[in-house]
């Protein structure tokens, strides 16, 4: 009888000159050795609930990871000027992604690991011709669920603005990001 076998799994299969009656000592040996790998996959075919509890125990797992990222804040037409409220305090997510824009439609993102009482740099740079390149900049402090932006303390100006970096090297204060989006990542053991 001459078979060959699939490559990954070495499952046997005839050869193109092999007799139709060697069909029923193929078909044997092919189930067998699907029965062989599936039982090296069913924990050596034991327990026939293993695999059901298996795939369950990994669609929990998965959902629980699904849990673990959440929308915190959604508003694509925030306004340039004050804070924004989360859902939740930062402070029950070991990582927060935060998305922004600013007023020439540039959108970035920034990801902060324990992100509860510190201070964000959110920069867009936008080129617009040689004698225009803007960067802009907008610190913002996030603290429970709000983020505002910061200040040095209560006697400065908030720390937001933008810059010519090519040319005439202008500088403005102002309100030239935004934020748009929040997202967490609550922290979580996978086992």
């Amino acid at each position: 009888m001459t078979v060959g076998t699939t490559e990954k799994y070495r499952f046997p299969y005839p050869e193109d000159n092999e007799p139709i009656r060697n069909l029923p000592d193929i078909l044997q040996q092919q189930a067998e050795g699907i029965e062989r790998v599936l039982a090296k996959f069913d924990y050596g075919g034991g327990d026939q609930n293993a695999l059901t509890a298996r795939v369950a125990s990994l669609e929990t797992l998965l959902s629980n990871i699904k849990s673990n990222y959440v929308t915190l804040y959604d508003n694509d037409n925030n306004v340039f000027q004050g804070a924004i409220s989360l859902n939740e305090s930062a402070a029950n997510f070991e990582k927060l992604t935060i998305c922004f824009k600013s007023n020439d439609n540039v959108y970035a993102s920034m990801d902060v690991a324990n992100p509860n009482k510190k201070i964000v740099s959110l920069t867009t740079s936008f080129y617009n011709g040689n004698a225009y390149f803007y960067v802009k900049n907008r610190c913002y402090l996030i603290d429970g669920k709000t983020i505002n932006t910061w200040k040095r303390s209560t006697s400065t100006v908030y720390q937001t603005g933008e810059v010519n970096a090519a040319g005439s090297n202008n500088a403005s204060t102002g309100d030239f990001i935004t934020i748009t989006q929040v997202y967490g990542t609550r922290k979580m053991s996978l086992v």
